[in-house]
């Protein structure tokens, strides 16, 4: 770049006469320039090897450091990609927001193999969640020396002696999601955001929106929670019924404290007349998500009504519903590779989950005709598998 720039002042005007094509173009002509132009065409009819994937578009990079590259060889559909720093060290974002209130960050579950990744992640999350501390919930069988080298002043390590196994684990997602949010009561902490180990969340400002839409939005009042409960749309199901996802959710920690109720999955199974050999209620596969949401459901309205109107009612009266764009969320774990997986299609006339367009159109009231695309709701049969609408 520097001798370009020094060619251009000794040569001023006269400097276009020493470029290539210049050169090139006197010597060969029309045969030149038409060949350049065939060759142009050529090699974008062959574009699928991209190798400058850190490249600069309208003045800045999306990322740093790439050394890698992509080969598309789709035919019937446009491959777009989307690259996140595996390494803290390549993550510049930050955040630039002031709150007065500290907010709790909790990631729950079992490490393992995952320690490189949550060790990065609690390093990017120093950098967006600048008001907050980290408190990292998991079990007493982990590498205990490893996982406490990431203590600091602001992030605290919770090791919790492992329940007996539940389905689907929902007691070790309690006990250690009730054990973060006791600690972060303990510290006067008004707000918490729950994740997992392999959750990562890239967005930065994050705080001033999630409390802006608690304030935007308040819930319906009630005798049990003080505010909205804000999920993504990740695994939020417009058809199967109170399918709420558990595996980010911001709000008052006091509010999610009742949520993540400690009562075992068990105990809480009684007040639907269900037991772990029968988990079916109206069809419905009362589910590690499914079954948190119905009994924050059952103990704010005193019953749950396993309808498609009683879901989509809950979801405008107790929760917010933001896309998983809005917190740059990646979940490393089945077919993380796919972006929009759970969250888009183009195969059916609807897809699965529900976004914030959704959401907030039937909040405001809006008819949105969803019972045009199926005016029943996901259906399962004793072996939890799908029996209608989504079934093929």
């Amino acid at each position: 770049m520097n001798l370009k720039k020094t060619l251009k002042n000794k040569l001023g005007k006269n400097y276009y006469k020493f470029r290539l094509t210049y050169i090139l173009n006197s010597i060969f002509g029309e045969f030149y320039t038409s060949s350049r132009k065939k060759f142009k065409n050529l090699t974008s009819n062959l574009n699928f090897f991209k190798k400058k994937l850190n490249k600069k578009i309208e003045h800045q990079k999306i990322i740093q450091k790439e050394s890698g590259f992509l080969i598309d060889a789709t035919r019937d559909n446009y491959l777009t990609y989307h690259l996140r720093p595996k390494n803290s060290e390549n993550f510049y974002l930050e955040s630039t927001c002031k709150i007065n209130e500290k907010i709790a960050i909790i990631v729950q579950g079992p490490i393992q193999e995952k320690f490189l990744f949550l060790k990065n992640t609690l390093n990017i999350y120093k950098k967006i969640f600048k008001n907050s501390i980290f408190i990292i919930s998991t079990w007493e069988n982990e590498n205990k020396n490893l996982i406490n080298s990431l203590e600091d002043e602001n992030i605290f390590i919770l090791f919790n002696k492992e329940p007996e196994k539940s389905q689907y684990n929902i007691d070790h997602q309690i006990i250690s999601t009730n054990r973060a949010l006791k600690f972060a009561q303990e510290k006067g902490i008004k707000y918490s955001l729950k994740t997992r180990a392999d959750i990562r969340i890239h967005k930065n400002n994050l705080e001033t929106f999630l409390i802006s839409l608690i304030k935007t939005f308040p819930a319906k009042k009630n005798d049990l929670i003080n505010s909205r409960i804000i999920v993504p749309s990740l695994i939020t199901f417009r058809y199967r019924l109170y399918s709420l996802s558990d595996i980010v959710l911001f709000g008052e920690t006091t509010d999610l404290l009742k949520y993540f109720k400690n009562e075992s999955f068990k105990d809480g199974l009684k007040i639907f007349n269900l037991d772990e050999t029968n988990l079916i209620k109206n069809f419905t596969p009362v589910v590690a998500e499914i079954f948190l949401c119905s009994r924050l459901i059952h103990n704010i309205n005193g019953k749950v009504l396993w309808t498609l109107e009683d879901w989509w009612n809950s979801l405008k009266h107790y929760f917010c519903i933001i896309d998983n764009s809005s917190l740059d969320l990646f979940w490393y774990k089945y077919d993380w590779d796919y972006e929009y997986r759970f969250l888009r299609t183009y195969s059916d006339k609807f897809s699965r989950a529900i976004d914030f367009q959704d959401w907030l159109s039937l909040y405001n009231n809006f008819e949105n005709n969803w019972h045009l695309a199926s005016n029943e709701h996901e259906k399962y049969d004793d072996q939890l598998k799908l029996t209608n609408i989504f079934k093929n």
